[in-house]
């Protein structure tokens, strides 16, 4: 734990900022909270079993924005909190697995009323900067993780049990998991179950704005219909020594909004990507573009979060100049829309439990 000096000051210079960058009637008040999480990591593969045979221990420090019930949205999904954390992770095998860094954005979810003693459920998503990743020649035996840097993607559930005046203990468990995307391969990623125990503590009054559950639940909302364009790129390594490759997708995305909290609709993907021309090209000696061109339909859900968005989609492909791993796939990620309509998309595609590559992309809402 010999980074924690200076993950405390950098919480400390998060908190400086936040304190005037978020205040206002829409943050009821601001909390600081610590957890420690003692991880089994789970043996996917038989690799795996010899080589995290200790438990990771992961110490988590986040700092949140209580929101109040001035808005809809807050109402709708009972008061949830969100804000930014940073954690250290020790693999328990500091020679093949190592350490990693993590920082990220969490969005956290109470069930029943605000009282002493109530239940959260807790995402989070952000970015894991590992210490040692796999090499041929300087750690061939990490099998599982390719790249430094990741995704961390967490999902935990606790208890919130008020010991003090704004003191609250928070037992919880937790699953965790880190991945390229399949950026960099190997890529087979790590993934770790643990109990975690920790202190949450409020800056401040709370002061919520008095609601009832079932006006929250009985939110009218005017129908809307959008049409969501957007380009998307992203990489991806197929097997390890690979060049790494560019995809690319076109998707438009026509939904329809008849509730608060979804928005349902269908859509169409454009896809092509270097890899499939290069396949292509070894086969046939002559090829265009439809060759290595794959066009796919999918079905959508959107859950609503204001602005803030996490987009569900579920396609096959329709069209393929060559075939593809599997004809259905999966996207799962989050979209962002500006008062101009613009949008910004993040998402990872899918083949079944298998990564594609992960989309950073733009577009349009019309």
């Amino acid at each position: 734990m010999k980074h924690i000096g200076s993950i405390l000051f950098a919480i400390i210079l998060l908190h400086a900022a936040g304190s005037n960058t978020y205040a206002g009637q829409n943050h009821d008040h601001m909390f600081f909270s610590a957890q420690f999480h003692y991880q089994y990591i789970y043996p996917h593969r038989p690799d795996l079993e010899e080589q995290a045979r200790k438990p990771a221990r992961m110490l988590e420090l986040n700092l949140g924005w209580q929101t109040s019930g001035s808005q809809t949205w807050h109402r709708v999904y009972n008061l949830p909190s969100y804000g930014l954390g940073i954690s250290f992770t020790d693999l328990g095998n500091p020679d093949i697995l190592g350490e990693v860094r993590s920082g990220f954005l969490f969005m956290e979810f109470m069930f029943g009323e605000f009282q002493k003693t109530h239940r959260r459920f807790k995402v989070s998503l952000g970015l894991a900067h590992f210490n040692t990743y796999y090499d041929p020649v300087k750690n061939p035996e990490n099998r599982v993780i390719g790249a430094p840097w990741n995704v961390h993607f967490n999902l935990n559930y606790k208890l919130s049990l008020h010991i003090g005046e704004n003191l609250w203990l928070t037992p919880g468990l937790s699953f965790t998991h880190f991945s390229n995307g399949a950026y960099r391969k190997p890529n087979r990623g790590l993934n770790m179950l643990d109990a975690n125990m920790g202190l949450r503590y409020r800056l401040g009054d709370a002061n919520f704005i008095t609601y009832s559950h079932e006006e929250a639940y009985k939110v009218e909302y005017e129908e809307t219909q959008t049409l969501f364009l957007t380009y998307s790129a992203g990489l991806m390594e197929r097997s390890i020594g690979d060049p790494t490759y560019i995809a690319r997708t076109l998707t438009a995305n026509q939904t329809i909004r008849k509730k608060f909290r979804t928005r349902w609709g269908v859509g169409l993907d454009l896809f092509y990507d270097d890899h499939a021309k290069e396949q292509m090209r070894e086969k046939h000696d002559n090829t265009n573009y439809f060759d290595y061109m794959r066009i796919g339909g999918f079905a959508s859900c959107d859950i609503v979060f204001n602005r803030l968005s996490m987009l569900l989609n579920l396609g096959t492909y329709l069209y393929y100049g060559y075939d593809p791993e599997q004809l259905i796939y999966k996207r799962i990620g989050l979209r962002y829309q500006t008062r101009p309509g613009i949008v910004g998309h993040l998402a990872l595609k899918a083949h079944g439990g298998r990564a594609d590559y992960i989309e950073w992309g733009i577009g349009y809402a019309f």
